[in-house]
């Protein structure tokens, strides 16, 4: 005799319950009343129908009623065409058999409610399977398999769900209680308490349905306040509370609740180097935060990667389960747009409208954080205002980004969706140091300038994007002809990879400085010094056990490298397969460009690759003036990009350099990268030098400039200084303006004061 009835794995071989017809009628009467839509958009999906062709025409339907184009014969079929479904659909025919299958529009709420209703059954008989292929699972805790069933019937239920109007009068009654319980208890809040008594005076407590903005820089403890709020409620009311951490792992955020009730440092906390003796001992007060921390109701959801349609349906569930009294989102710029290709301003305002519309339906508060722009470090006062949260300026696409750890320079474009992204910024102190990007985004298209400084450095932007002055944070619409903005003196990475060996750098320095490595031509190299040619034939018959042959032709040297192998369809030159995982192209002069393993290397290997670059078309000598001669250092190609890469290697190093064009009518134009100054050119000549007999000559150009007094225009501070920061330090010592000049060593001059406008 059985004592159990078991469920069949398989489903009964039985059509679904569908009406095709009511299907038919309500496409029909969509299509024959334009207004026939507004009573059936809020509450009918596409799944909802059975076939999916109705699927699709509904579809279409929906997306012409949210642009507010006319639903009918023409419309529908149109769009239908464009999507290259009109063919599955039916065709034309099958619309108007659609439209002639009802003679009025009027019924199409009863129509839309049998479409409804045949997909609550089919959904209830997929439940049902999958509720009996759970009953089989033997191994799961029964508690765990009751909540998976549960959880999978009040899905069905959720969308069942249909939305009316209200009457007022109906809810006076329900005000006047709460008003006049509000009056009885006068210290009491209507919305849940902050735990902050300022600012529950100011809010009345966080009210129910509402979303609420923390908005601020980076780094001025967005994520701290939020934090002790949630954990507030949590453990004074015992209200559950729901965070949804983008930008933090649960590991941090629990290590930033336990820091805040134990009051252990949160920075020994993560090193580890807690104190167990005496009245410090922090093992005690962690344990007791613990105790605390265990007993509040803070659920927590890290995944790195979420919409609002994923907040929406884990936020039903918990408010089904457990009940909620606040979702706190951190932070709102994180969270995945259903639109990434549109605006950066229409993507805010879909998300909060969105976080809006998910406050109001589970009737809680819903606290949002956000980054605010630069621009609001532009006004004076520094008042945020609700445009500060959608936009601050973009970069064109093909703008190059440097990683902080490795050096490797990507395109902002290819780091979209990517996120903690090291980068080099400026800190408080204006100061360059590694942090990260938390977010790369597109912000559609817009007119973008481009702004170029004195010393060659482009960068193409949006007119809000801001640039540093001595002054603040300025919109580039703002900057004039002559201003001085802020530029790196020197990049460091963290983690350079060092992809290329010593031998590789010197190859490829000479290859690419005046190496002829071209298709259909034989490789080779030309230099009038026989050391550079030494190196290269040196250094190709290590890595690819070439065989050079120098030839001497008047004052220069050529070192043709041939394969050490014959050449066959699909079997290449060594120096071409090196070439090709570099990520090279064989082109001319003019088009040739540093390979990025080259940025990823650490500063020796760069000082070793400038010095052998050098050797070919840079120059270091004695240029004559009118009075005597000066160093002059610069490096010289046809290829801009050649130039800038250079530029930036310098940079590595703390170099700065200028680039320069000259024309000559006839012939491409050249580019000159010079090094000016004795802080740079001493750096230059001590920290890189150049390979073979150009180099000769440093020692002695090392000791001119040793013997010259420093007096460059480079790095000179502008003249908002003297308002800015040099008045105000000698207003608050005191001081005159004669003694303050006799302080820094200068002679003192009125009109100077005059002209700085002091």
């Amino acid at each position: 005799m059985l004592d159990y009835i078991s469920m069949p794995e398989e489903l009964p071989d039985k059509l679904p319950p569908q009406s095709i017809e009511a299907e038919q009628s309500l496409l029909g009467c969509l299509m024959l009343d334009k207004n026939a839509i507004t009573k059936v958009a809020d509450y009918l999906l596409p799944k909802d129908f059975y076939r999916a062709t109705h699927q699709e025409i509904y579809q279409v339907c929906q997306e012409l009623f949210e642009k507010g184009e006319p639903i009918d014969l023409l419309s529908v079929s149109t769009k239908l065409k464009e999507k290259n479904l009109l063919e599955e659909a039916g065709g034309n025919s099958y619309l108007t058999e659609l439209i002639n299958s009802v003679p009025t529009a009027a019924h199409v709420s009863h129509y839309a409610k049998i479409v409804q209703r045949k997909r609550v059954l089919r959904d209830l008989i997929d439940a049902s399977h999958e509720i009996g292929v759970l009953g089989h699972n033997e191994t799961e805790d029964t508690d765990i398999l009751l909540d998976k069933a549960e959880k999978r019937i009040f899905s069905i239920a959720q969308r069942s769900l249909t939305q009316n109007f209200l009457l007022v009068k109906s809810t006076l009654e329900e005000a006047f209680e709460r008003i006049d319980r509000l009056s009885k208890h006068q210290k009491g809040l209507r919305g849940v308490s902050t735990g902050f008594a300022d600012l529950d005076n100011i809010l009345a407590g966080l009210q129910s349905s509402d979303l609420i903005i923390l908005a601020s820089r980076p780094s001025l403890g967005k994520s701290a306040l939020a934090l002790n709020i949630a954990s507030s409620i949590a453990v004074n009311e015992k209200i559950p509370v729901g965070i949804f951490s983008l930008e933090m792992s649960k590991d941090q955020v629990v290590d930033r609740l336990i820091s805040a009730y134990s009051g252990v440092d949160l920075w020994r906390l993560r090193t580890g180097r807690l104190s167990g003796d005496g009245d410090e001992n922090d093992f005690s007060r962690i344990q007791q935060a613990m105790g605390i921390l265990s007993e509040a109701p803070i659920y927590i959801d890290d995944a790195a990667i979420s919409n609002v349609l994923q907040m929406r349906a884990m936020a039903r569930r918990l408010q089904a389960d457990k009940g909620l009294g606040l979702i706190v989102v951190d932070y709102l710029q994180l969270i995945d747009p259903r639109s990434p290709d549109e605006p950066i301003v229409r993507q805010v305002t879909e998300i909060s409208r969105s976080l809006k519309s998910l406050a109001r339906e589970l009737n809680v508060p819903v606290l949002a954080l956000s980054q605010l722009s630069r621009a609001v470090e532009m006004r004076s006062p520094q008042k945020p205002r609700l445009a500060d949260l959608r936009e601050s300026g973009c970069l064109t696409g093909d703008t190059l980004i440097t990683r902080a750890d490795t050096g490797e320079r990507i395109q902002i474009k290819d780091l979209v969706g990517q996120t903690d992204i090291p980068v080099h910024s400026l800190d408080e102190n204006w100061k360059i140091k590694e942090m990260k990007i938390s977010k790369v985004f597109p912000s559609g298209k817009k007119m973008v300038y481009e702004l170029q400084t004195r010393s060659g450095h482009k960068i193409k932007a949006s007119a809000n994007h801001p640039f540093w002055k001595v002054s603040g944070w300025t919109r580039l619409e703002e900057l004039k002809i002559g201003d001085r903005i802020a530029t790196p003196a020197s990049l460091h990475l963290s983690a350079p990879e060092n992809q290329l060996s010593d031998d590789e750098i010197i190859l490829l320095a000479h290859l690419l400085g005046d190496g002829c490595i071209l298709p259909r031509q034989p490789y080779h190299y030309t230099s009038a010094d026989k050391e550079n040619i030494n190196t290269v034939a040196k250094t190709a018959k290590k890595l690819f056990s070439i065989k050079p042959r120098i030839i001497r032709q008047k004052n220069w040297w050529h070192v043709y490298l041939p394969s050490p192998y014959p050449l066959a369809r699909g079997k290449y030159h060594p120096i071409t397969n090196w070439y090709k995982k570099l990520g090279i192209q064989r082109v001319h002069s003019w088009k040739k460009q540093i390979p990025e393993a080259v940025f990823q290397c650490n500063e020796e290997k760069i000082a070793l690759f400038l010095k052998h670059l050098w050797a070919t078309d840079g120059h270091i000598g004695l240029k004559p003036t009118r009075n005597n001669t000066e160093v002059n250092i610069y490096y010289a190609s046809a290829s801009l990009k050649m130039v800038e890469d250079v530029k930036h290697l310098l940079l590595r190093l703390g170099i700065r350099s200028k680039i320069s064009e000259v024309k000559k009518e006839g012939y491409r134009s050249w580019y000159h990268l010079s090094v000016y100054g004795k802080k740079y050119q001493l750096n230059f000549l001590t920290k890189i030098g150049c390979f073979g007999k150009r180099g000769q000559i440093i020692p002695k150009l090392v000791k001119k400039l040793e013997a010259i007094k420093s007096n460059t225009n480079l790095d000179a501070w502008p003249k908002e200084t003297w308002q800015l920061i040099i008045d105000p330090i000698r207003q608050e010592r005191e001081i005159s303006w004669r003694e303050f000049s006799a302080g820094i060593k200068t002679k003192y001059c009125g009109t100077t004061l005059l002209e700085h406008g002091i």
